[in-house]
C-alpha cells in the first residue's frame, strides 16, 4: 500500500512483475482524501497500459488511514464512523458520496486497460473493518460504491460479485485462480 503500490507499478514497467492481483485500492481513497496510503496519479494504470494480466479487488477502499495525535479524531471526521488501526492511525469510514468519488476514480484509471481483466467485488465488506458486524459496516455507502463500479467499469473488465468480505479465504482463492486463468490464456 502507498509506496508499495508505486513500487509495484515501477516493477511492472521494468518487467519484474508480469501479472497482478491488485488488492490494495485503499491507496486511491487515501490519495483523494489525503491519507497515509496515498499513491501517485499513475497508480492502477500501468498494468492496463502494458497489457499485463490483472485481477482487481477494491480492498480497503471504504476507509482512510490518517496519522493523528493518540486517540484523537479530527473535527472533519467526527460525523463519520471510525476505528483506530493503532492509537495514532485513525481509519474513518467514507460516506456514500465519498465512496462514489473513489469508484469513479478507480474506473477512470482502469480505462487505460487494453485487454480482458477481472474486477472481483466482495459485496459484504471490502476490508475486515466493514465486514458484517464490524465497526465500519455500512451497507448504504457500500451499495453507492458498488453501483458506481457496476455502471462505469470499462467493458473489457468482467465484473464478478461475491456475497462475502474481501478477506474471506475462498474469495482470495477465487481471485488468485482468476489471475492464473488469465496467465494461462495469455
Amino acid at each position: 500500500i502507498g509506496s508499495g503500490g508505486e513500487a509495484m507499478e515501477q516493477m511492472m514497467k521494468e518487467g519484474i512483475i508480469g501479472a497482478v492481483f491488485d488488492y490494495a485500492l485503499g491507496e486511491i481513497s487515501d490519495e483523494l482524501f489525503a491519507g497515509l496510503r496515498a499513491s501517485g496519479p499513475e497508480r492502477l494504470t500501468v498494468a492496463g497500459q502494458l497489457g499485463i494480466p490483472q485481477v482487481i479487488c477494491p480492498g480497503g477502499t471504504e476507509h482512510l488511514g490518517l496519522l493523528v495525535p493518540p486517540n484523537e479524531v479530527p473535527e472533519q471526521y467526527r460525523s463519520h464512523k471510525y476505528t483506530f488501526h493503532t492509537p495514532i492511525i485513525l481509519a474513518p469510514r467514507l460516506k456514500g458520496d465519498e465512496m462514489v468519488r473513489v469508484a469513479k476514480e478507480i474506473t477512470s484509471r482502469l480505462s487505460h486497460t487494453k485487454d480482458r481483466a477481472f474486477f472481483i467485488m466482495p459485496t459484504k465488506g471490502v476490508s475486515r473493518y466493514s465486514a458484517e458486524g464490524m465497526e465500519l459496516e455500512e451497507s448504504e455507502s457500500d451499495e453507492a460504491f458498488f453501483n458506481e463500479i457496476r455502471s462505469s467499469l470499462p467493458a473489457n473488465f468482467e465484473l464478478i460479485e461475491r456475497p462475502t468480505h474481501a478477506e474471506d479465504p475462498a474469495f482470495v482463492k477465487e481471485a488468485v485462480d482468476l489471475l492464473v486463468s488469465l496467465i494461462e490464456d495469455g
